[in-house]
């Protein structure tokens, strides 16, 4: 049942989560989780009244939960937005792609999707580098995974040298969390280098035109019996030396 509510969360079927989640009270009344998960589903369909509640409850039983302090903030600055199945909340407007200077990217190794489907679009995450990788956690620390080993090494000079970057969830699925990184603050060694350059190259193909493709072979006969010697036979011979 439990991977069931986390696997509605995830795909955002909220209602479902919703029916779910209050399945798995019923015979656990005090499970920190799956109130958690109620509190989610209730603000992810715009109950605000409802998700508050459910919130209260999981500080009731663990007062220093910080999953539930977070989202009882958020209910308190989010413009609420019934649809359905749609996220409750409008994101803050940090997805502006910029050439050089932010990146969107799967992250490796993810966690568990019990943590992952904590997580909300447009929810900040920490960049926190480690001696040779970068994870990413949540702001109580709770791990999330790592950024791709060829994007970290390169990122760790330039954090060394004191460059800056913020990132936030930009969405998740089961086991997979897509973020948005955004260089805040650049190194002045590296004042004239983009973090995140353009990578991709483009690949050209030959092509032919239609009208230039023979479907038919060529007829060689021609040009063989141009190339042979001209062979007489013994008669021909003959009558030439006699003449």
């Amino acid at each position: 049942m439990e991977n069931l509510a986390i696997k509605a969360a995830l795909t955002g079927n909220w209602k479902e989560a919703v029916r779910l989640n209050l399945l798995i009270l019923k015979s656990d009344p005090k499970s920190i989780e799956a109130l958690n998960r109620l509190g989610r589903s209730y603000f992810q369909l715009g109950l605000k009244t409802k998700a508050d509640e459910t919130y209260r409850k999981v500080l009731k039983l663990d007062k220093f939960n910080t999953i539930a302090i977070k989202n009882l903030e958020l209910i308190k600055t989010s413009k609420i937005v019934r649809g359905g199945n749609h996220s409750a909340h409008t994101p803050p407007p940090v997805f502006l792609e910029e050439p050089g200077v932010t990146k969107t990217l799967s992250l490796i190794r993810p966690s568990e999707p019990k943590i992952l489907s904590r997580m909300h679009p447009a929810d900040p995450v920490v960049i926190a580098p480690r001696q040779h990788c970068i994870a990413v956690t949540t702001i109580d620390g709770q791990n999330l995974g790592r950024l791709p080993d060829d994007l970290a090494a390169k990122m760790l000079v330039f954090i060394r040298a004191g460059s800056e970057y913020t990132a936030w969830v930009r969405s998740v699925e089961p086991n997979n969390l897509k973020i948005f990184i955004k260089e805040v603050k650049r190194a002045t060694k590296f004042k004239d280098t983009q973090p995140f350059p353009a990578t991709e190259k483009l690949v050209y193909a030959a092509f032919t035109p239609p009208e230039l493709v023979h479907t038919e072979k060529p007829d060689v006969s021609s040009t063989e019996d141009q190339d042979q010697p001209n062979i007489l036979e013994p008669e021909e011979l003959a009558e030439q030396s006699e003449s």
